[in-house]
């Protein structure tokens, strides 16, 4: 009888140690996604849409693909030729250069300077 006894004390701490547990870690976890530490986050994600995925008027010579996704040497965004220029995946931090428009899946262009490099 008291080794059942002792037995239910030890389940009943255990079960107590895991609940207290799983209550910090998931205030760890909330307290690393406000901070940005997380690839991915909704944080990322929302500074991304703040930057705005452009969509090209035109774009012309396919020069290969990524993710399944056509790349263009140049495309036309807002009246203005623009020259393909790196790959931003998704899961890197993305900086933008003045001049530069980011087009989905994860392409920089990057605005052509000279006359003959237009469309």
């Amino acid at each position: 009888m008291d080794f059942m006894l002792i037995e239910l004390v030890l389940w009943g701490g255990l079960l107590f140690f895991f609940w207290a547990l799983k209550d910090g870690l998931g205030n760890v976890e909330s307290d690393i996604e406000s901070l940005g530490f997380l690839p991915g986050n909704k944080q990322r994600m929302q500074s991304r849409q703040e930057l705005g995925v452009v969509r090209p008027e035109r774009v012309s010579e396919p020069i290969g693909s990524y993710r399944d996704c056509p790349i263009y040497r140049y495309a036309v965004i807002q009246g203005r030729t623009y020259q393909f220029d790196r790959i931003c995946p998704l899961e890197s931090e993305m900086r933008l250069e003045p001049g530069e428009h980011y087009i989905a899946p994860g392409l920089v262009y990057q605005e052509c300077r000279k006359q003959t490099d237009a469309i």
